[in-house]
């Protein structure tokens, strides 16, 4: 068994078309260009970050300048004057050491001297011969303190004595505990050095032993709050830590046209990537965005038929192209005069169309891939004029745009204001506010225009552009039906002028029936009108028909079978769907002529063929068809034969038009003739109503006022 295709052949290649011409629109935007740009020169055009960018070298340099200004972590070392007034007393010690037993070596060689020569004389250890044995008593390794003093030093105190040494470490000594009682830094060492010199200096010593304990206030005072390693290291951290990251925000402005390109701005350009040619990413989002979009189409499609995919298709991606060329428009002059231009853009309009002439779905599809579009229509190698207030808009835009019941719009014109006008610049003012907009600003105030502007430029453009898609869309187009409902049209003065029974006819039901729609919320227009022409096709036979015989006439079905008679009454119908479809009427008012005798039966001549052959099958004497398919049918059916009926009754009262129509309602409803019409009982009701008061109106017999003498003259 062969399944028919979901999609229509032609719906599927205008998507593909649509697609095609989409990313071709968008492809010389979204393809990577690298910019050439050198330092000392003018900035061919305004560049923008177009994404959000960490500056690993500028946040590198910030943290290790962060980490340098910190101040170092000091630790106070209590036992610092202890450990130093030891190394001087250990250094003393071992000076007089050295000294006594180079001098005690000396006078044991003299003793033994003396006993060979009587004249021999003692041989005191030079201040350099004490230095030397100094050295090699001591080692570097075991005593690196006493390798800070020079050679020239230790010549220095042993050319002192014992006790004018001493006084020399003594003052040095006192000079050093008395700094070393307090906290000294590092940086405070230097002046602690300096009244340390001077404390010494101040002491009862000779020059010699000045210069000697000066310099052992020199090697001896040393910091006593030093540095923490640990601590500071620690504290470096943190602050590198605390820096944050260096980076280039979406939509800043790295430099303007013409300024001039430094080594920063370069730098920037370059974190960004801007000056290599990268892989089309945006242009590949780009053809995911289409896909994503022909799937959801195609999605919506299916809950259509396949006869009107194509129409539809046709609606939706004419009106997404259209909307693109409208934000290329847009991006030019924002690229030149602003970026809140792009607020100009009429968002309202394309949801506001679709709910019109296709469904709600659609309009919300395209207020979502409007503003998808946007973002990569808007976007730029070189920067974005595209912000997220921007989509914002246009999202609230196109979503209340859709919360508008489906009627035309010139209908519900308040409610579009409300929705689109209104409410729409309420919530762009309660956005500004939560951005802290500055009233006082005239750039806040330009914002807020740009942005009425572009939901008024939605509201007008879908106005002003329904009335010419209702033409080509549909059946009820008002310039179509204001055409079609002049009495000058060619086929309405013909069946003025042949058939004047038929039109007056026709003009009664339009009444009738239009009334009776609008009771129950149906096209009350379009069901006029199509009242207009719905018995066109009487025009083939006009005098086989009562109302267009004259009085006295004879009738031509006193002379023709009860069968015959049929089939001309019957032809009438194929007659006028074939006069209708020769003019190319709007399909409704085809399918109303077809349809506004359904499958009734056609009594009088069937009970004349019962006369004839009993066995005469009801079904050869009901008109083909098919029912009424909708609500305006059933009603003109309805209203068709009421008026017919009530015009033939003699002396009609309110009581018997009123049987009338509720036993032909009650009558085509067990029938099954309303079966295929999406109408209730309760509406029923209601046109019975609406179609006896019309009628009562039109053809209740008053009573007779008494003539006078003049009068009869």
């Amino acid at each position: 068994m062969e399944t028919t295709p979901k999609f229509s052949h032609r719906a599927l290649a205008l998507l593909l078309i649509f697609s095609a011409v989409l990313f071709a629109l968008a492809a010389w935007i979204l393809w990577p260009r690298p910019l050439q740009v050198k330092v000392n020169t003018a900035a061919p055009q305004t560049i923008i970050a177009t994404q959000t960018v960490q500056d690993l070298a500028s946040t590198k340099k910030a943290r290790v300048a962060a980490a340098n200004a910190t101040t170092p972590v000091y630790s106070y070392d209590q036992s610092v004057s202890t450990k130093q007034a030891d190394q001087l007393t250990r250094f003393e010690k071992a000076l007089a050491t050295v000294e006594t037993t180079a001098t005690s070596k000396a006078q044991t060689a003299l003793k033994k001297a003396q006993k060979d020569n009587a004249n021999a004389v003692l041989a005191v250890p030079t201040p350099a011969e004490l230095t030397k044995t100094f050295r090699a008593q001591y080692s570097k390794a075991d005593y690196p303190y006493f390798y800070q003093f020079s050679t020239a030093f230790l010549t220095q105190a042993y050319g002192l004595t014992q006790a004018q040494r001493h006084q020399a470490f003594e003052a040095a000594s006192k000079a050093v505990a008395a700094q070393l009682a307090g906290r000294v830094t590092s940086d405070q060492l230097t002046a602690s050095k300096q009244t340390a010199r001077r404390a010494v200096k101040a002491a009862n010593l000779t020059a010699a032993q000045n210069k000697v304990a000066t310099t052992l206030v020199n090697q001896t005072l040393i910091a006593n709050e030093l540095v923490d390693t640990t601590k500071t290291k620690a504290k470096q951290a943190a602050a590198a830590a605390a820096v944050k990251p260096v980076a280039i925000l979406q939509g800043q402005v790295i430099v303007q046209q013409g300024q001039l390109i430094d080594q920063s701005v370069l730098h920037q350009i370059t974190v960004l990537g801007l000056t290599k040619r990268k892989a089309p990413w945006a242009l590949l989002g780009f053809g995911v965005l289409l896909i994503v979009q022909a799937l959801a189409v195609l999605a919506l499609l299916m809950d259509h038929p396949r006869a009107e995919q194509a129409k539809e298709l046709l609606l939706y991606g004419g009106g997404m192209l259209l909307v693109a060329l409208i934000m290329l428009g847009l991006r030019y002059l924002a690229n030149t005069s602003g970026a809140n231009l792009t607020l100009l853009l009429p968002a309202a309009l394309l949801p506001l169309i679709f709910r019109t002439f296709i469904d709600r779905r659609w309009g919300l599809l395209a207020a979502l891939m409007q503003t998808l579009l946007a973002y990569f229509i808007f976007y730029s190698t070189t920067g974005t004029i595209f912000t997220a207030g921007t989509a914002v808009t246009y999202l609230t835009t196109g979503i209340l745009a859709v919360m508008i019941p489906k009627r035309r719009l010139n209908d519900v014109l308040q409610r579009v204001a409300f929705w689109v006008l209104g409410l729409n610049l309420a919530l762009t003012v309660s956005l500004m506010l939560m951005q802290g907009a500055r009233f006082t600003s005239s750039l806040t105030w330009q914002t807020l225009g740009f942005t009425v502007v572009g939901q008024v430029l939605g509201y007008i453009l879908a106005i002003g552009v329904t009335p010419y898609l209702e033409l080509i869309w549909r059946d009820d187009a008002i310039f179509r039906l204001n055409q079609l409902s002049n009495p000058n049209d060619p086929l309405l003065r013909e069946l003025l002028t042949k058939a004047p029974g038929t039109y007056h006819h026709s003009m009664m039901v339009a009444s009738l029936a239009a009334n009776a729609v609008a009771k129950i919320g149906g096209r009350a227009r379009l069901t006029r009108v199509a009242c207009y022409y719905h018995d066109v096709g009487k025009l083939k036979r006009p005098l086989y028909f009562t109302e267009n015989m004259p009085n006295g006439f004879d009738s031509p079905h006193h002379h023709l079978s009860a069968q015959a008679s049929a089939k001309i009454i019957f032809a009438h119908v194929d007659d006028g769907v074939a006069m209708l479809k020769a003019r190319h009427m709007p399909q409704f008012i085809i399918d109303i002529c077809q349809q506004h005798h359904g499958t009734t039966l056609m009594k009088y001549f069937y009970m004349e063929a019962l006369k004839t052959d009993p066995s005469t099958p009801e079904s050869e004497y009901r008109y083909q068809g098919p029912k009424p398919q909708s609500i305006e049918a059933a009603v003109i059916n309805l209203a068709d034969t009421c008026e017919a009926a009530i015009r033939s009754m003699k002396q009609p009262t309110p009581e018997k038009i009123h049987d009338f129509v509720h036993h032909i309602t009650d009558e085509r409803l067990a029938d099954g003739q309303f079966d295929d019409a999406p109408i209730t009982v309760a509406q029923l009701r209601q046109v019975e109503a609406s179609l006896e008061a019309g009628l009562a109106s039109t053809f209740y017999t008053r009573i007779e006022y008494p003539q006078t003498p003049d009068d009869i003259k």
